[in-house]
């Protein structure tokens, strides 16, 4: 029995990660690897858009945000030229 329950533990263990691993890839919940859906869909974002006024969000809801989120303005961080880092509202005062 002593030499049983680690093998029927390895199985189980291989089982599991047989059937877990696929959906772990296709969700990108494995930290540096991508699926081909994020690789195909990576290639249709234009990340030149900045200047026309869209604001990336987190979520793809179709319709992009073409506003500042007032919890989001005076929070750029701008680099000094002496060195250093100061918010954007720190910068107006």
């Amino acid at each position: 029995m002593d030499k049983l329950a680690p093998v029927l533990g390895g199985l189980g263990g291989l089982w599991a990660a047989y059937n877990i691993v696929p959906v772990m890839y296709r969700w990108e919940l494995i930290p540096g690897v991508a699926s081909e859906e994020w690789w195909a869909r990576a290639k249709t974002i234009k990340y030149d858009h900045y200047s026309e006024g869209i604001i990336y969000s987190p979520y793809d809801t179709g319709d992009p945000i073409r506003e500042m989120p007032e919890q989001c303005k005076g929070k750029m961080l701008l680099r000094q030229k002496r060195g250093g880092w100061k918010l954007q509202s720190e910068m107006e005062e």
